[in-house]
């Protein structure tokens, strides 16, 4: 059995290893004084398709792997955990849970 990521998942952690030694890593220290996140964050995220790893496509995800966002959260961690553990839980809450014209704003 081979256990080797495939080229689209080495691609996918990459991708988010850059984003946040580019992006998170310089501003993690003050931003944890600071005991904030910028909002902004979360649009760059969302625009590279990992705002909604777990959500599917049709409700505006990006409908990856459990395997796909396990890459996200460990390359976006090496830059600022507390970025890579608040980044799903947002949108599966709001996903499971919210009103349906709320899902969608």
């Amino acid at each position: 059995m081979d256990f080797a990521l495939s080229e689209e998942q080495t691609a996918i952690f990459d991708m988010a290893h850059g984003f946040g030694q580019e992006h998170v890593a310089p501003n993690a220290l003050a931003w944890e004084a600071e005991g904030t996140i910028p909002k902004a964050l979360w649009t760059e995220i969302g625009q590279l398709g990992l705002g909604g790893i777990y959500v599917s496509e049709e409700n505006g995800g990006s409908g990856l792997s459990r395997l796909d966002a396990t890459l996200v959260f460990e390359a976006l961690s090496m830059a600022c955990p507390a970025v890579a553990a608040f980044r799903e839980d947002l949108f599966g809450t709001l996903l499971l849970h919210g009103k349906p014209a709320a899902k969608f704003r």
